[in-house]
Parts: structure tokens; C-alpha cells; sequence
């Protein structure tokens, strides 16, 4: 058989009830298309019946290969191990919650067709939900653009179509805590935003969580830049020079025989401030050698426990070679 031209890629995690109404929307779509497909759903470590649903759904449809990984990795690995899997020229990435519509494909494609130097499309929407999940998305977009240099008002997220070359560069990145978005921009500039319709998240039980995103944002941050070690840097070279002008302003006072304050208070805040700064910083540093230690273990990025297909029924994931990355 030839390679597909599409392969669509679904990290998915509690997502039992979604799935079914997704991949049914998602079929009915890439049919209208009319090109040769396939779908790539990786299930990272569900504790609730979504591998169950799944091999159901897999068997049922010819073109949907199920991939069941040993332990949750997040959504970053979950996605890339089924890009790496993935075989079409051009490679659509979306979440399992039905808030990326499967019918605005459509709008992606004509796009990337209308744009043949553009090398990928990122589906934009403005933020909806609480005011303090728009407040976060703001947040996480400012942070974005601060650190990665992304134009302003471009907005990175999930659902996204990529070209086959750089899907190939993508999946060369052997990072065991990969930072997709970050990945794609140091690949290549030509990422463009296409506005989508983004509809309300309708999984029974959000698996969304405040520390999760914080957590994803900090890696981003760490990863993506060495600005924090430079901010680290000139913020040390600006107390060093504060300190010396204190020391040359006090030493004058000395010399003028000015009355000198005795300042325990000052000493005590200062103290407490560049001891905390000095506990941030060591704090900055461990993260990059948490990060550096689990890159240089050369450990799986992710195992599978099987794959499930229509073509196979389902065997098991066990060959180091084909299932540890």
C-alpha cells in the first residue's frame, strides 16, 4: 500500500467518552477530504477505560492504529511518539477533548495549499473559558514571545498540520521531556497561524490541572532559553555594583566623620532578600541539571505496551527495538 497523505496524531488520557464522538467526526471529515489517510492514537497510560475503547474503535476502523504506552509521559511524548509513527506527507496533531474541531482540517490544509513556501499551520482562537485560564493563556503567550521571539499577537498551540520535513527534523530531536512548539520554531520560521473555530472541552472530567500547566510552562522556559542563567548573570553583576557603590558611599561618610546609621534592619532585609535570591538561583540551576542528568541516562523516552490496528488485532509491545525510544 502507498503511504497515506495524511496522518493525524491524538495524544489521548481520559478520554473514554470523546474518543468514540472524535474519531467518528474525524472519519466523516478526512473522508470528505479525499485523500489516503490514517489516524494515530496514542493512549498514555489511562488509568480509566480509554485502551478498552480504543482497541474497540481499532478494530472497527481500517484506518486507526492504537498505541498503548507502558507509563504516562505527558502530552509532549504521548504526540511525538505518534508522529513518529506517523507516515503521511503531512502530519495533523490534536488534542482528544473534541476542542479542535475535526471539521476545521479543512481550513488547515487549504492554507498550507494556498501557501506552498510555509512549512506548517498552528490553529489560533482567542482565549475562552474562565477569566483565570485567558488570564493564563495571556500569561503563557507573553512568556512565548519573550523567550522563543515569536511575533506578537502569533499564538502557539496543539492543534497543527506540519510538513514532512519537518515532522522528519522533529522526530531527530531526541529529548526525553520534548517541548514540541519550541522544537517546531527552532526547526523552521515558516510556522503561520490559521484562525479555527475552538469549541468548549467536552471530556466528562477535565484532566486540565493548574500545576501541570505551570509545570509545562517552566520546562518550556528552562528548556527553550538560557535566559534564565543571563538573567541570573546581570542580576549578579547589578548587585556587585550596587554593593560597591554602598561601600564607596559608606566608606566616604567614615572619612567626612559623618554620623553612620547602625542599619541592623536594612542588613536584616538584605540579607533575607539576596539569600532568597541566591536559593532562586540555585533552584534555576538544578532544573538545568535535572534536565541535562535525564537527557544523558539515555533511558526511554517512552515504551509501548502494544499496538492495536484492524490489519494486526492487537500484539504485543516488548521488542526493545520497535517499542522503547
Amino acid at each position: 500500500m502507498s503511504p497515506p497523505a495524511l496522518s493525524v496524531v491524538i495524544p489521548a488520557y481520559r478520554s473514554e467518552q470523546s474518543l468514540p464522538p472524535l474519531i467518528d467526526r474525524l472519519t466523516t471529515q478526512l473522508e470528505e477530504i479525499g485523500r489516503p489517510y490514517e489516524i494515530i492514537v496514542v493512549n498514555d497510560a489511562s488509568p480509566d477505560g480509554t485502551w478498552e475503547v480504543l482497541q474497540d474503535l481499532a478494530l472497527r476502523q481500517p484506518h486507526l492504529t492504537a498505541i498503548d504506552l507502558l507509563g504516562n509521559t505527558g502530552q509532549g511524548p504521548a504526540t511525538l511518539c505518534g508522529i513518529e509513527r506517523a507516515s503521511g506527507s503531512l502530519v495533523i496533531t490534536l488534542d482528544d477533548d473534541l476542542q479542535h474541531p475535526p471539521e476545521e482540517i479543512a481550513k488547515l490544509l487549504a492554507a498550507l495549499e494556498e501557501h506552498p513556501s510555509w512549512d506548517g499551520v498552528i490553529g489560533s482562537w482567542e482565549p475562552d473559558g474562565s477569566w483565570f485560564r485567558r488570564f493564563g493563556t495571556r500569561v503563557h503567550s507573553r512568556l512565548d514571545r519573550f523567550v522563543y521571539g515569536t511575533p506578537k499577537g502569533f499564538r502557539l498551540t496543539s492543534f497543527r498540520i506540519l510538513r514532512r520535513p519537518v515532522v522528519d527534523a522533529l522526530v531527530e530531536h531526541r529529548s526525553r521531556t520534548p517541548a514540541i512548539n519550541p522544537l517546531i520554531l527552532r526547526i523552521t520560521p515558516r510556522i503561520h497561524n490559521v484562525d479555527v473555530t475552538h469549541q468548549e472541552q467536552q471530556k466528562a472530567s477535565s484532566s486540565f490541572k493548574l500545576r501541570d500547566a505551570v509545570f509545562r510552562v517552566f520546562t518550556n522556559f528552562i528548556q527553550g532559553s538560557t535566559l534564565p542563567l543571563r538573567l541570573m548573570s546581570v542580576f549578579g553583576i547589578i548587585v556587585s555594583i550596587l554593593s560597591m557603590v554602598a561601600g564607596s558611599v559608606f566608606l566616604v561618610r567614615w572619612m567626612i566623620g559623618a554620623p553612620t546609621p547602625p542599619g541592623w534592619l536594612s542588613t536584616f532585609l538584605a540579607t533575607i532578600f539576596f539569600g532568597g535570591a541566591m536559593l532562586f538561583s540555585v533552584g534555576v540551576l538544578g532544573a538545568y541539571f535535572l534536565i541535562l542528568t535525564r537527557e544523558m541516562r539515555s533511558s526511554p523516552r517512552w515504551s509501548i505496551r502494544s499496538i492495536s490496528s484492524r490489519e494486526s488485532g492487537a500484539r504485543d509491545g516488548s521488542t526493545p527495538d520497535a517499542d522503547r525510544h
